[in-house]
């Protein structure tokens, strides 16, 4: 019933029951289609077709048990992080393995959930000079719209602040990641905003992960661009043309983590803007951001 009161159906969070977005989608229109959340919710799956387009990705094995797991270590060589292929963000569900030593308790960790097994994906580690993301709109008449690629700093998993648009970017890193990202988009059938993190090296950018959302490296698109990616996300699920995406001034967000700290003297800051989500402090969370 309620289905039938509604023009388009969209998410925030890729960690849904497929059978619940494949059941909307045979009954209403769902923006971003439920091939994206079918792919992003699965490391296994996303990187199978981030090599199926020739986007360049960590070397990596699927691990179904420890001894899997003991000889990807041995032919990727320490450090190799492994990660669960469904679920994990904010750094949950990933264990860095720095000696062999480690594989049993990596494998204790997160290898074991409550069924008793769990599917792995080990990938050598990538010796970046920095962490980046770009972050796209695509209509579904195909237009589309790409952000400035931000500058990302991560500790413990969790991302602490994005600097857009990156400093110092090579025009050729510029059009390898658009590239990148408009071709996953069409592959996917993508509607909506779509986030691919990405590594930069010697050699290039190399392919992290994607998110077929808004995402929290482009939260300083709500004072730093003329359309954020939140309106250019219901732009593109409704029809509307998509919004400017250039960086009106150079911008860094500031997540606010575990615990709030003192909110009036960053609100007294003239070049500050706070937003809070309304969340109870808890180690690791997310609470909120600063956009200066």
């Amino acid at each position: 019933e309620f289905l039938k009161q509604v023009d388009v159906v969209t998410y925030e969070f890729e960690h849904l029951p497929l059978e619940l977005t494949q059941y909307i989608e045979a009954r209403a229109t769902l923006y971003p289609p439920s091939k994206s959340i079918e792919v992003c919710q699965n490391r296994a799956e996303e990187k199978a077709l981030f090599n199926r387009l020739n986007i360049p990705t960590p070397k990596y094995h699927i691990i179904h048990n420890e001894d899997e797991l003991v000889a990807a270590v041995e032919d990727l060589g320490c450090p190799v992080v492994t990660k669960t292929t469904t679920e994990g963000y904010d750094g949950k569900g990933q264990f860095v393995i720095r000696s062999i030593e480690q594989c049993a308790e990596a494998w204790r960790t997160i290898g074991v959930n409550d069924s008793g097994n769990n599917i792995l994906i080990a990938e050598a580690f990538v010796n970046f000079k920095r962490e980046l993301s770009i972050i796209a709109a695509r209509s579904a008449d195909d237009n589309m719209v790409v952000y400035p690629l931000a500058e990302n700093d991560h500790h413990e998993g969790i991302l602490r602040y994005s600097t857009a648009p990156a400093s110092q970017v090579k025009p050729e890193i510029a059009d390898q990641a658009t590239r990148y990202i408009k071709e996953l988009m069409h592959e996917l059938g993508h509607v909506g905003i779509l986030t691919l993190e990405l590594f930069e090296t010697e050699n290039g950018l190399v392919a992290n992960e994607m998110a077929p959302r808004v995402h929290n490296s482009g939260h300083w698109s709500i004072e730093g661009a003329p359309c954020s990616q939140f309106e250019n996300h219901l732009r593109a699920i409704c029809g509307d043309p998509l919004g400017n995406t250039e960086a009106s001034r150079p911008t860094c967000m500031i997540n606010i983590i575990a615990k709030k700290g003192d909110i009036n003297s960053i609100m007294a800051l003239p070049y500050a803007h706070v937003h809070l989500y309304g969340k109870e402090e808890r180690p690791g969370r997310k609470l909120g951001h600063i956009t200066v």
